[in-house]
């Protein structure tokens, strides 16, 4: 790694910290290896554990590392950037030049709650499947997905393998409906022990939880889904959109 200079304006935390920043880069520290540690890095620089500290905290802040209490700082993977809440996990991480894929955990008839029943704008006393996957980049668990389907509009949906087919292309090609629109709230969660067992992180692990709708081209309710995505992995942008209210 490069020296310091202690006579710039740059912060002396900021120089290691670019220089471990470049360096994980290069691959010369590769996803989940194990950073040099805060007393490793005083003695390379002569600096106060403090500033060295400082520095490995730049790259857990950036996403570039992550902290293992008692066993030190790890390079964190890549996070999938600019995620969009509104196409589909598979066609996202496909322009991404990632492999997507699925693990089927259950579908199952099973009563939705009053919100996902208001949102598909079905009765509580339908039947409605529900389709649990793991949603998978080039082989990493990285979202947990549950998707509410009611069979009044999806009948013998339960015989398709999700294994192999993607949702959205047995909406279009099996039953010919035109995704057309998509509405998203977005929240702060922590994975429950069965969330953190499917995405291999420990329990209570920092999650982003995104309820989905999405209608057909006459604005009918297709789909609802809840989403749990490892908040260490994804980004999400939601495009240009024109201010409200901006003032003056």
């Amino acid at each position: 790694m490069n020296a310091i200079d202690p006579h710039s304006y740059a912060p002396l935390y900021i120089q290691i910290s670019q220089n471990l920043r470049k360096a994980i880069y290069q691959g010369i520290y590769k996803p989940g290896e194990k950073l040099p540690s805060e007393n490793e890095l005083g003695q390379k620089y002569g600096i106060s554990r403090i500033t060295a500290m400082a520095a490995l905290d730049e790259l857990v802040t950036a996403h570039l590392a992550y902290r293992e209490r008692g066993r030190g700082t790890f390079v964190a993977k890549a996070i999938i950037g600019n995620f969009s809440f509104f196409s589909s996990f598979s066609e996202d991480v496909l322009t991404r030049g990632m492999k997507p894929s699925s693990h089927l955990i259950s579908l199952v008839i099973a009563p939705p709650d009053d919100v996902t029943a208001e949102k598909l704008k079905m009765p509580l006393d339908e039947t409605y499947h529900c389709l649990t996957r793991v949603r998978m980049a080039n082989d990493e668990p990285v979202v947990v997905q549950s998707a509410f389907l009611p069979t009044k509009i999806y009948p013998d949906i339960d015989k398709q393998d999700f294994n192999v087919r993607y949702l959205y292309d047995v909406i279009r090609n099996i039953y010919g409906y035109k995704l057309t629109w998509a509405e998203a709230i977005v929240e702060a969660g922590a994975a429950s022990a069965d969330e953190a067992a499917l995405l291999e992180v420990k329990t209570g692990y920092p999650v982003l939880i995104i309820w989905h709708l999405t209608l057909d081209d006459h604005y009918i309710p297709l789909e609802y889904v809840r989403s749990i995505y490892r908040s260490d992995r994804f980004s999400f942008s939601t495009g240009r959109n024109p201010l409200q209210n901006p003032g003056k």
